[in-house]
């Protein structure tokens, strides 16, 4: 089991036949998402289990501006995407350039602490339906120009202001949600970070407040019966959202579930 202090260095294995990737902040997700964006050729539903929506915006757009759906185009920029996750954008807000270019159709978000879904959009069958929408915006600063991507406002309700602004969701039952991803066409991927089973602001014995949750989260999992692949976020850097003394174990929860369902 790799130390949870330092850097952590992101490691790829099967559960089952299902790629599995464990890596630190979960913005290190952007290039695995768009990399099955492209292998498959459709956008990608994604379940999301985490403490956090990271549904910000204001993140700096692709270098290019033309082909922005274009397969040609993402594939060219593949190289230069393992970067931008992680000195472009954060922790927060790496969620709407996947929306912006594509590789996102809906997502679903979980937070084990919690009863509800909270959907951003909605999948039925072949058609995907709501979904939050982008739009680029021009800065200048003296000479120099810089493209943002943001929530279009105008299209899409938002709560927040500035950097902070996301999305509003709409509240699903779980049935609906188990409806969603059985008649889905699309391909689903799951991000769960590990702050969704013990954060920096939870207390309590490790075995028994992870462990209810991570009931609630193998409800979710059940649901979702041959992810594209799975995506663990330990959350340790820049900034530490699950305690460090803690991470290591609770890795090895999530991982145990995911062995009992999918391997």
């Amino acid at each position: 089991m790799p130390e949870s202090h330092g850097r952590f260095r992101s490691a790829e294995f099967d559960i089952g036949g299902i790629r599995t990737i464990i890596i630190d902040s979960h913005n290190e997700i952007i290039p695995h998402w768009f990399k099955e964006y492209l292998r498959r050729g459709c956008s990608l539903v994604v379940v999301r289990i985490d403490e956090h929506h990271d549904m910000f915006h204001k993140c700096p757009s692709f270098p290019a501006r033309e082909g922005r759906q274009s397969f040609a185009f993402l594939t060219k920029l593949m190289p230069y995407l393992w970067d931008y996750c992680k000195r472009k954008v954060n922790e927060g807000n790496f969620t709407c350039p996947a929306f912006h270019y594509g590789a996102l159709g809906v997502l679903y978000h979980f937070n084990p602490r919690e009863k509800e879904i909270n959907a951003y959009g909605r999948v039925f069958g072949a058609k995907l339906m709501d979904p939050p929408k982008t739009k680029e915006e021009c800065i200048f600063e003296g000479a120099s120009r810089s493209r943002w991507i943001v929530w279009d406002g105008a299209m899409t309700k938002l709560k927040g202001q500035c950097e902070k602004a996301a999305p509003i969701p709409k509240k699903i039952a779980w049935d609906d949600f188990r409806r969603d991803l059985e008649e889905s066409l699309f391909p689903a991927v799951i991000g769960f970070d590990l702050d969704g089973l013990y954060g920096l602001g939870d207390k309590g014995p490790l075995e028994k407040v992870a462990g209810r949750r991570l009931e609630r989260v193998k409800h979710i999992l059940e649901c979702v019966s041959s992810p594209a692949f799975i995506c663990l976020a330990r959350s340790q850097t820049p900034k530490a959202y699950v305690p460090p003394e803690k991470v290591d174990d609770l890795q090895s929860m999530a991982l145990s579930l995911l062995e009992r369902l999918y391997g």
